[in-house]
């Protein structure tokens, strides 16, 4: 018997050997942020915004808090007119020397005059603490890249055909001299959407809309901006084009932008339609709220109308873009009016645009 026992037990062992690899605990790195909830007891002991009122063209925001524990904070600051939002948190029992230079982490752009409230919350408890800044002059973004003259629709003048304000020496509209029935079109603020919704600003005071059936049954009405840009590098993957549009989720609106050049091989100065290349972005406005769309220009593509931007090299130079056209088009009902809201249309180099920095 003494045989068999020694190979059963050896049976056993061997079976626990086999076994064992499989139920090895594995090393995870953790994935996650980690979160640290206020404590009972929990309270602010400092919290101050310095100086209370900044010109962000030449100055910035210190923030500065101490709490009596290590936790998770959030630091939300909010525009009271604008609604714009800056947001940032951390872990600790304060911060020191925090520092805000006018920048926003959402959509909509701070804006001039207004105050901003600061809110400091945590994770765990409803205690906050606020502070209120008064902000004399935005952050410069036009500095970020290359905005094309009264690219912001802030100082746009009234024309002789009246209001509302629609005229600007450097933007040419497709209805003016010559309306397009159906259409109007300029630079406003807090206009109604068909669907009854006031559109709000999303930088500064005004946008540019373009809105109706218009008289054919793709195109409705377009805008050209023709300030020529500064010297741009010639590399496409370097150059991104960006631009904030309000959409109504309406599938049936869509916009084309279209980066127009002067092709070195062209046979007229300056952008000929019918010898020229123009690079489309084309965008479906089936969003909701306003949205910042940019694309590098080396992946926009070639216009397919020889007679409007078809008829050039085909190759991407963004050192030689003269103009953009925003063309609004009916994508699928051509008896359903549209509409586009459009603002800062800005150009830049290295990546897209970022106003969180």
């Amino acid at each position: 018997m003494k045989p068999i026992f020694k190979f059963s037990v050896l049976l056993t062992i061997a079976g626990l050997l086999a076994v064992a690899p499989g139920c090895k605990r594995e090393e995870a790195d953790f994935i996650g942020p980690a979160y640290i909830s206020a404590p009972d007891g929990f309270a602010v002991t400092a919290f101050t915004a310095t100086p209370s009122s900044v010109d962000f063209t030449s100055g910035t925001v210190a923030f500065n808090a101490s709490f009596t524990h290590s936790v998770t904070w959030i630091l939300t600051i909010r525009g009271e007119v604008s609604g714009a939002v800056y947001e940032t948190k951390g872990i600790g029992n304060g911060f020191s020397n925090l520092i805000w230079k006018g920048t926003h982490t959402g959509v909509i752009f701070f804006r001039k005059g207004e105050n901003a409230v600061a809110t400091l919350s945590f994770y765990g408890t409803s205690l906050t603490a606020s502070s209120t800044v008064n902000i004399v002059n935005v952050r410069n973004f036009a500095a970020y890249g290359y905005l094309p003259l009264y690219g912001d629709f802030e100082n746009f003048i009234n024309a002789s055909y009246g209001p509302p304000i629609v005229y600007s020496p450097y933007w040419a509209h497709f209805n003016f001299p010559n309306p397009i029935p159906n259409v109007e079109q300029g630079a406003d603020s807090n206009l109604l959407d068909y669907n009854g919704n006031i559109v709000p600003s999303v930088q500064g005071k005004q946008y540019y809309y373009i809105r109706g059936l218009g008289n054919q049954q793709v195109f409705v009405s377009g805008v050209q901006s023709h300030s020529n840009p500064p010297s741009l590098p010639a590399t496409p993957d370097n150059v991104w084009v960006n631009m904030y549009i309000y959409g109504t989720g309406d599938p049936n609106a869509g916009v084309e932008i279209e980066y127009q050049e002067d092709d070195i091989d062209g046979d007229a100065a300056g952008y000929q339609g019918d010898d020229d290349d123009a690079f489309v972005a084309r965008i479906t406005l089936d969003h909701k709220g306003w949205k910042l769309f940019s694309f590098q220009y080396s992946k926009l593509t070639p216009s397919l109308n020889a007679a409007f931007g078809g008829s050039g090299n085909k190759i991407h130079e963004p050192d030689r873009i003269k103009s953009f056209d925003l063309v609004l088009v009916k994508k699928t009902n051509p008896n359903s009016p549209i509409e586009v809201y459009f603002d800062f249309p800005i150009i830049t180099v290295g990546g897209p645009f970022d106003p969180s920095n």
